[in-house]
């Protein structure tokens, strides 16, 4: 099959349409939110036990929040880990993870630092799978996909797509049951919950199945999944 440089073919009724690369994101923008999305080689497993799940949230902790609250949480951290931070430029807004792929918003106040911030985590992670596993190569499909989120409506709508994506998949039946999720992470879905008038609010709309798939068409562009 011949490929096309810039877009990917799609299998429809026998025949092989090219579709553009859309979700491979090249002129990034400052201050704004993006979805990202990677999935595990041949859709395998790239988290096998809590562990792994732990030490990919490690990575994004570590080059995310603050750098005093680190210290505190993580005295012992190797100044070289310290000095990737990248807490003045970007935010983790919400992420789940699940067992072959990963979601992630993030919110990058400098141009570029989002792909900076994913090479650090995936180069992370990938070293400490490979060598927990005995085995060498990439661990995802090529590069992360990503989509820029235009509106303070869409993300909030997005956030809701990010946190119920482990019911979508069969892997939890209550949100607050699943533990690679930052709906369960207080202090990181403070950032959102400020946008609702209290808790339960918050709650209700992510359990308001019948205004998810109301605006589910209005965000279909921005999930990326495959």
């Amino acid at each position: 099959m011949k490929l096309i440089l810039g877009v990917e073919p799609l299998k429809l009724m026998g025949y092989i349409l090219y579709m553009p690369l859309k979700f491979l994101v090249r002129n990034l923008s400052e201050n704004s939110y993006y979805h990202i999305y990677d999935k595990g080689v041949e859709g395998k497993n790239v988290f096998l036990d809590r562990q792994d799940y732990e030490t990919f949230l490690y990575y994004l902790y570590i080059y995310t929040a603050n750098p005093a609250e680190i210290k505190s949480k993580y005295p012992k951290l190797p100044s070289r880990l310290m000095a990737k931070n990248l807490s003045g430029d970007i935010s983790l807004m919400a992420y789940s993870l699940m067992p072959n792929h990963f979601h992630l918003l993030l919110k990058q106040k400098s141009r570029d630092t989002m792909p900076k911030l994913l090479k650090q985590v995936i180069n992370g992670y990938v070293t400490y799978f490979n060598k927990k596993y005995k085995r060498s190569g990439a661990i995802f499909r090529g590069r992360y996909k990503s989509v820029r989120v235009e509106s303070e409506y869409l993300l909030l709508q997005m956030v809701r797509f990010v946190h119920i994506n482990p019911s979508i998949h069969g892997l939890a039946s209550n949100l607050k049951d699943y533990p690679w999720s930052s709906y369960i992470n207080n202090a990181l879905t403070g950032k959102i919950i400020n946008r609702f008038e209290n808790v339960e609010d918050w709650e209700k709309f992510h359990m308001d199945q019948d205004s998810y798939q109301q605006n589910f068409s209005k965000i279909k562009h921005l999930t990326i999944e495959d």
